[in-house]
């Protein structure tokens, strides 16, 4: 994640060292070194919003491209689907990226953007791939989720498990989650979402899962 940040604010450094540039913007990049070292710190100690605050000075002294995507990844981390997605889309501006890169940067916004509006719906609506899902299991599934909307959690808690007997997915497992909240199975709601994150360790909602999980643990 900050390999190639550290490469570009070498380049600067150096930069800075042999042109003619003036004291301050000199100032500058030694600052954002400094700080992009605290928040890389703060990021891999787990202080998620220290780290986005250190790398958005850090991005904010040097308007450097690679450090926007490195805010997006830390936003992104912590489920700030709005600022992920705004870190990200300057990061397409302004970065010179190859196609691999701003097919990944792509992707990242569209799974944020869908995340956001799973948020709202609370529950995942649409079905896994065919490839993923059987016919049996698209029906229960499906069923889980009209039962979901109408409120009739037990419903739809019987209709998600029987999806998961015949597809235990991601999707699957994230709403039998939500659903086991509503009918107050709190360790059952703690167990599926930690077998969400397990299957999905990089899932853009990680950082909400998270904190759902501590809030039903009282933490």
């Amino acid at each position: 994640m900050w390999a190639h940040v550290s490469r570009l604010l070498l380049a600067l450094s150096l930069a800075a060292m042999l042109g003619p540039e003036p004291a301050r913007a000199q100032d500058d990049v030694a600052r954002a070194r400094t700080l992009f070292a605290e928040g890389q710190a703060a990021y891999d100690a787990g202080r998620f919003e220290e780290a986005a605050q250190k790398m958005k000075a850090a991005y904010e002294l040097t308007s450097a491209p690679d450090l926007a995507f490195n805010v997006g990844r830390v936003y992104e981390r912590m489920s700030e689907y709005r600022e992920a997605i705004r870190f990200f889309r300057l990061y397409l501006r302004r970065g010179s990226l190859d196609d691999a890169t701003r097919a990944d940067v792509e992707r990242r916004i569209a799974a944020l953007e869908a995340a956001e509006r799973r948020q709202r719906d609370q529950v995942f609506t649409a079905p896994p791939s065919s490839d993923e899902l059987t016919n049996e299991a698209r029906t229960f599934f499906l069923r889980g989720v009209a039962m979901y909307r109408r409120r009739q959690y037990e419903a739809a808690m019987q209709a998600f498990i029987a999806a998961h007997r015949f597809a235990p997915l991601p999707e699957v497992l994230y709403n039998l989650a939500v659903t086991a909240e509503k009918i107050g199975s709190r360790q059952g709601a703690i167990d599926y979402y930690r077998e969400y994150l397990r299957m999905r360790p990089d899932a853009p909602d990680r950082g909400a899962v998270e904190r759902e999980i501590r809030r039903l643990r009282g933490q």
